[in-house]
């Protein structure tokens, strides 16, 4: 067997190429939108994709099956446990692809290559995943998608999502019964998931690629508190998060089928005159890339603060809008890694990008005027005594339930756009995280608003290491 896994540190995502040592064939594992990169892993290999496989209908990045259907002469495979999406029976397909509707046990060849079909819902209502059987017949791997993870399973509540979902108690009760699935397979089954620590599909995913049946016997909570189901329910939904405002969008899109591009498109490079000009549009949204420190020193009004860091494909997909016309500045090597990430969360197409040479070359009077600070704990501390400023921590739940400032507002930065409603404009905010980084974040959306802003350096272990207040 050939075996490589493609990963997307961006999102936290992993696809799966497996191919016949014998054939030359092989099949691929929930692709992302980008699909010249899996070619390219395939022809490194010395195989032919003929099989494409999905194991869910996803919310975190656009698929890249609909593409494939397109342009190659495939073999799709998706659930037909749920809804199907629009674009399977729609097309447009190429010639020679077709489309495959599974249900559970049913089994799929590519070569001398056999995996078996499992229905397990929970994370959606649709989810299947695929075990790799050996010589014998009997499970070797799981490529479990975002049914099982290390350490963790997938969150019960975003098959709510899309049309026909399941509420996030049926959901919960799903997933339960998912994971009895698993009692039958032996300790060395090698578990193969969807995402590594960081995404949003789950919880508390462990920082390792792959995992074992019987390693996650051990250390994965909800799968040894499946059999009470009270216990299983509350563990499952205790301090999860909101989904990110993008997954509406994402999922919509993956149902109706995304739009179709002959290549990833990469904006054109502009001086600093056009920039200016396409900032002025009202639909425009500058996307800095560069550091914290050259951000304060200046920036355009409304620009969204984002370094490309493993934070960066999803602060944009959540801060921007459908429509939005975007603008980056960033360093010319870093352009088409940039179009690729922002294309795989569903913004197609990018109006410009500026080098920040020629962006620092703009007139200072083009830039905000009135910007934000940055402060340390012991001036946070002090402008909150005085009742004037009002603090925010854009944290996670777990993080927030922990110890936060007395009286914070708690709001995750991600969630900024569905919640900036409730926020108080007559009252300057501290903002603040664990390090600074998110905040920074929070920050520029805020400011953006109209609001008045601080950024917290250091984040809130230094404010409660010094003893002012905290709850």
């Amino acid at each position: 067997m050939i075996f490589r896994r493609i990963y997307d540190a961006s999102l936290a995502q992993a696809s799966y190429l497996v191919g016949c040592g014998e054939t030359r064939q092989a099949i691929l594992f929930d692709p992302e939108r980008d699909i010249d990169r899996y070619e390219r892993a395939a022809a490194e290999e010395g195989v032919r994709i003929v099989a494409v496989a999905e194991t869910h209908h996803h919310a975190d990045f656009v698929s890249g099956m609909r593409a494939f259907a397109a342009t190659r002469p495939v073999t799709l495979y998706v659930s037909g446990c749920g809804e199907p999406a629009a674009w399977t029976r729609e097309g447009p397909f190429a010639a020679g692809a077709s489309v495959r509707f599974l249900a559970d046990r049913d089994e799929v060849a590519v070569g001398s290559l056999r995996f078996r079909v499992r229905h397990t819902p929970g994370h959606t209502r649709e989810a299947l995943s695929y075990e790799y059987l050996d010589a014998q017949g009997a499970p070797a791997a799981l490529f479990s998608g975002d049914f099982l993870f290390a350490g963790d399973v997938g969150r019960p509540d975003l098959g709510r999502l899309t049309a026909g979902g399941m509420t996030v108690e049926e959901s919960a009760e799903a997933l339960r019964r998912s994971l009895a699935m698993l009692d039958d397979m032996p300790d060395g089954t090698l578990v193969l998931p969807g995402h590594g620590t960081g995404s949003a599909c789950g919880k508390v995913i462990c920082r390792i690629p792959q995992t074992t049946i019987g390693i996650e016997r051990i250390i994965n909570r909800p799968l040894r508190d499946r059999e009470d189901g009270a216990r299983f329910v509350e563990g499952l939904l205790r301090d999860q998060p909101d989904p990110p405002p993008y997954f509406h969008r994402v999922k919509a899109a993956n149902e109706r089928g995304p739009a179709l591009h002959d290549r990833v498109p990469v904006p054109a490079r502009m001086d600093g005159p056009a920039f200016l000009a396409a900032a002025g549009d009202p639909r425009a949204v500058v996307v800095d890339t560069r550091e914290w420190s050259a951000w304060l020193d200046g920036h355009l009004p409304g620009s969204i603060f984002a370094m490309v860091d493993p934070y960066f494909g999803p602060t944009v997909a959540n801060y921007v809008e459908e429509g939005d016309r975007v603008l980056v500045v960033c360093e010319p090597e870093r352009v088409e890694d940039i179009a690729r990430i922002l294309y795989r969360v569903g913004i197609d197409t990018l109006d410009g990008w500026i080098s920040p040479r020629d962006y620092g070359a703009i007139d200072e009077d083009a830039f905000e005027q009135h910007g934000f600070e940055e402060i340390g704990p012991r001036e946070a501390a002090r402008r909150l005594a005085t009742g004037e400023w009002a603090p925010l921590d854009v944290r996670s739940k777990s993080e927030y339930r922990d110890g936060h400032v007395k009286g914070a507002h708690h709001v995750p930065f991600i969630q900024l756009p569905a919640h900036v409603g409730t926020l108080d404009h007559d009252r300057p905010l501290v903002v603040y995280c664990r390090g600074g980084n998110r905040s920074a974040r929070a920050c520029a959306y805020l400011r953006r608003h109209g609001f008045r802003v601080a950024n917290m350096r250091a984040g809130f272990w230094p404010y409660a290491g010094r003893g002012y207040p905290t709850e």
